[in-house]
């Protein structure tokens, strides 16, 4: 059942923001895991966008920030209810082993994991903070390839607003002791790769911009 549910709420979440939005993917995605992603993170709307690209046959999972995804009760309810987040703790001193081991257990069971490396949200368009070193530890422990994807248009919304997702090349990564350097080494890699995919987002120019308070809705 719940299995129909996260595919029902999926479809929903592309049907809800295809009629708000002109959605574009640009590349090809792949209908399962074990992968993990890599993104840009300018607004709410990314994880959900990211969410609904991909082909309903993979099943789709995102680090999310545990203040900022879990604070408010009908976040809570209905996230926990599409099992989409694994809830991390950045305000930890160490690493959260909760969330990293839901993320280890995600990639193992071949689901795609989405992680907004730079661990905070830009709220500005075309702009890529350094990413911590976690990402390529993940990758490291796991062995799972990574994919880059970009995201234009998620900083400011309005109704008919272009979103673009592009997807890059996915890099391989053999399985190996994540050490502090070699996990350090690996995140500037895979910086790099999603910086390669960077696009400004298409503005509507002199056209009135409807219902902006679409970017702060959450």
């Amino acid at each position: 059942m719940r299995s129909l549910w996260i595919g029902f709420a999926r479809l929903l979440i592309r049907g809800i923001f295809g009629v708000l939005f002109h959605v574009r993917v640009e590349g090809e995605l792949p209908k399962s895991g074990p992968l993990i992603v890599v993104a840009n993170h300018q607004g709410w709307a990314d994880g959900f966008v990211l969410a609904a690209a991909f082909p309903f046959a993979a099943r789709v999972r995102f680090l999310g920030d545990r203040d900022g995804t879990m604070s408010v009760w009908w976040h809570r309810l209905l996230l926990t209810s599409l099992g989409l987040v694994i809830p991390i703790d950045r305000t930890r001193r160490s690493a959260d082993r909760a969330a990293l081991g839901a993320t280890m257990d995600a990639l193992a069971r071949g689901e795609v994991v989405i992680v907004f490396a730079e661990g905070r949200v830009s709220h500005a368009e075309a702009t890529l903070g350094e990413f911590a070193r976690g990402v390529g530890y993940l990758a490291l422990r796991s062995g799972a390839p990574v994919l880059p994807m970009w995201l234009s248009g998620t900083a400011e919304l309005y109704l008919g607003r272009e979103l673009v997702v592009a997807v890059g090349r996915p890099r391989p990564v053999a399985k190996a002791i994540a050490t502090k350097a070699a996990s350090r080494a690996l995140a500037g890699r895979l910086h790099a790769d999603l910086a390669d995919l960077a696009r400004p987002g298409v503005d509507a120019g002199s056209a009135p911009k409807r219902w902006r308070w679409l970017t702060d809705l959450f």
